[in-house]
C-alpha cells in the first residue's frame, strides 16, 4: 500500500502484519494497547470523561510520554480539567468530521491553554490516543518529521496537520488497514490504530527491530 504524507513524498507500506506483531511484543505497547481497549468499552458503557482521563493519563506513559507527574497531575485540576473534557468532546463529536473552522480554532486554543511545554503535543497525543484512538494518532517527534516534513513545527498547526493528514490516510487505505487489523492475533485494534501503529513502527519504531522484508 502507498499512502501520500502530508510533506507531498509517498509512504510505502511494507510488512504491516510482521510490524504490527513485532511492536505488539513490546511490554509498554501490549498495555497501551489493552488500555486503549478498555476506554473504548468504558466510554461504551457510559464512563465520562474525567473519568477516563484519569485512566488515560498514567496509561500514556507507556508509550513513552515526555510528560512528568506534576504536568499529568495540573491537566486533573482546573482549569485545565475542563480543557480536557472540551478536548475530548470535540473529536467525540461525529458530527465534527471533518474539523470545521470553529472547532480547529477551539483545538488550537485547548492545546495552548494545556501549557507552554515544548512536548505538550507529543503527550497530549498519547493522552488522544487512548481516549479518541480512530482520530488522533501519536505524535512524537519523529512521527511528525516523517508525515509533515523535517522542518516540522512543534505547536497546535502541527497537531492539527497530523490530524488531517491522519484522516485522510485512513480513509484512503481504509479496506486494507481494517484488514490487518482483523487478521492482528493481538489486543483489537481498529483500522486508524493500525495506522498509527504503522507510523510508529516506520518513523522510529523499526530501530528496535531486525529489518522487516515487504509485504
Amino acid at each position: 500500500m502507498i499512502l501520500a504524507k502530508a510533506d507531498g513524498t509517498e509512504w510505502r507500506v511494507e510488512g504491516a502484519a510482521e510490524k504490527l506483531r513485532l511492536r505488539a511484543s513490546l511490554p509498554g505497547a501490549r498495555v497501551f494497547d489493552l488500555a486503549a481497549e478498555a476506554l473504548r468499552k468504558a466510554k461504551a458503557s457510559g464512563v465520562g470523561v474525567m473519568d477516563r482521563l484519569a485512566l488515560a493519563l498514567p496509561a500514556s506513559w507507556c508509550v513513552n510520554s515526555p510528560a512528568p507527574s506534576t504536568v499529568l497531575r495540573r491537566w486533573t485540576l482546573p482549569p485545565q480539567d475542563e480543557v480536557w473534557v472540551a478536548l475530548v468532546d470535540l473529536f467525540d463529536d461525529p458530527s465534527r468530521e471533518p474539523l470545521d473552522v470553529e472547532s480547529r480554532e477551539a483545538i488550537e486554543l485547548a492545546l495552548r491553554a494545556l501549557g507552554s511545554e515544548p512536548y505538550v503535543v507529543e503527550a497530549a497525543s498519547k493522552v488522544l490516543g487512548l481516549m479518541v484512538p480512530d482520530c488522533v494518532p501519536l505524535m512524537p517527534v519523529a512521527a511528525r518529521r516523517f508525515v509533515l516534513g523535517p522542518g516540522e513545527r512543534e505547536d497546535a498547526r502541527a497537531f492539527l496537520s497530523m490530524v488531517d493528514w491522519f484522516a485522510g490516510a485512513v480513509r484512503e487505505g481504509g479496506a486494507e488497514l481494517a484488514s490487518w487489523g482483523a487478521s492482528h492475533d493481538g489486543v483489537p485494534i481498529t483500522a486508524p490504530q493500525v495506522l498509527d501503529r504503522l507510523l510508529w513502527f516506520d518513523s522510529e519504531g523499526h530501530r528496535h527491530f531486525p529489518p522487516v522484508g515487504g509485504p
